[in-house]
C-alpha cells in the first residue's frame, strides 16, 4: 500500500464521507513483500515522490471513507450470501487523479481493466463481520477465476513504474475495530497498528488463462500466522492480535502485487478478460 499526499482523514462508522473527503484520503502504510521488506518512513517518502504530479489513495484506511455507504452486514460462522459482499477499488481518472470507491456487490465481479483510458483495479473484497473470533478460528476462502482466452494476464498497478505488476495475488484480511491510538506510526495520524491483518500462510498468485477450476486460501487465526499493516507480525504482540480478534469488523480479501499487499489488480485487457467467483467463505 502506499502513501499519497494530503491529509489522513479517517470517519466513524455510519459516517458519509463527500466526494472530496475520499478523493483527499492519504493511504495507509507501505505493506511489505510476502518475505518481509517494508518499506517506510524516508524510504517511503522517496518511493511516492517518483509519482506524477501528488500521489493518491488506495489503501486499508480509505476503506473507512466508503464502507458506510454500502449497507453490508454479516455475522456468524458461516458462508455469506452473495448481496453482502461488497467490491472496492481504484481507478485513475484522465487528468491524472485517482479515485477509491465501491466498484460493485456480491460475490462474483468482472476483474477491472488494468489498461484502458482509465485504469482501474480491484482491492479488496469485503463484509461485515460481527462476531468475536479466536485463535482457534479458520477462515477459508474459496474461488474461480474464469478467462476468456489461455493468455489472459492479471496484473498489479504499477504506480509510475515502482512497484512490479506481477506477481499478482490474492489473500485473505481482516480488520478490527480498535481505538485510534497512533501505533501505526508507519502511517502516521492516529491509525492503529492492530486494526490491519493479512495472513501469511495462504495467497494465491494469478496465473494466465484463469485458476482452471476452484482455489481453496485457509488460514488458522493463530498469530503466527497474520502481520499487520507495518509488516508487524502478530507473534510480536499476541494480545493485540487477539483484541483485535474480539473486536472484528470486516473480513476479506485484499488484491496485490509485487511489494504491497492491497495494491490492486486488474486485467491486461489486451489480452482479454476474467471473472473472479467468491464460491465460498467461512469462518469456522
Amino acid at each position: 500500500m502506499l502513501l499519497c499526499a494530503g491529509p489522513l482523514k479517517l470517519f466513524a462508522a455510519g459516517s458519509a464521507p463527500s466526494d472530496g473527503d475520499i478523493h483527499s484520503l492519504t493511504a495507509s502504510a507501505a505493506r511489505g513483500r510476502t518475505e518481509a521488506t517494508i518499506i517506510r518512513g524516508p524510504a517511503l517518502a522517496a518511493l511516492m515522490s517518483k509519482r506524477q504530479t501528488a500521489s493518491y489513495a488506495i489503501a486499508t484506511l480509505a476503506i473507512l471513507a466508503v464502507l458506510p455507504l454500502t449497507g453490508v452486514a454479516f455475522a456468524g460462522s458461516s458462508t455469506s450470501s452473495p448481496t453482502q459482499w461488497a467490491i472496492y477499488g481504484q481507478s485513475t481518472l484522465p487528468n491524472g487523479g485517482m479515485t477509491f470507491r465501491p466498484i460493485g456487490h456480491g460475490m462474483s465481479f468482472a476483474i477491472p481493466d488494468a489498461t484502458s483510458s482509465s485504469p482501474t483495479f480491484v482491492n479488496y473484497m469485503l463484509d461485515t463481520y460481527t462476531a468475536s473470533l479466536s485463535e482457534s478460528d479458520t477462515i477459508t476462502a474459496t474461488f474461480a477465476v474464469t478467462a476468456t482466452s489461455t493468455s489472459t494476464a492479471i496484473i498489479g498497478d504499477s504506480f509510475g513504474g515502482v512497484n512490479p505488476t506481477t506477481p499478482a495475488f490474492v489473500r485473505l484480511f481482516i480488520q478490527a475495530n480498535l481505538p485510534a491510538d497512533g501505533s501505526a506510526t508507519c502511517v502516521g495520524g492516529h491509525a492503529n497498528e492492530d486494526n490491519y491483518w493479512w495472513a501469511d500462510v495462504s495467497s494465491y498468485t494469478f496465473v494466465k488463462g484463469g485458476s482452471g477450476g476452484s482455489v481453496t486460501m485457509a488460514a488458522t487465526l493463530n498469530y503466527a500466522n497474520w502481520s499487520g499493516i507495518c509488516g508487524n507480525p502478530a507473534s510480536g504482540n499476541p494480545s493485540g492480535f487477539d483484541q483485535a480478534l474480539a473486536n472484528i469488523k470486516y473480513i476479506g480479501l485484499s488484491f496485490g502485487s509485487g511489494y504491497y499487499f492491497a495494491s490492486g489488480v486488474g486485467v491486461d485487457g489486451s489480452t482479454g478478460s476474467a471473472t473472479f467467483q467468491l464460491v465460498s467463505y467461512t469462518v469456522s
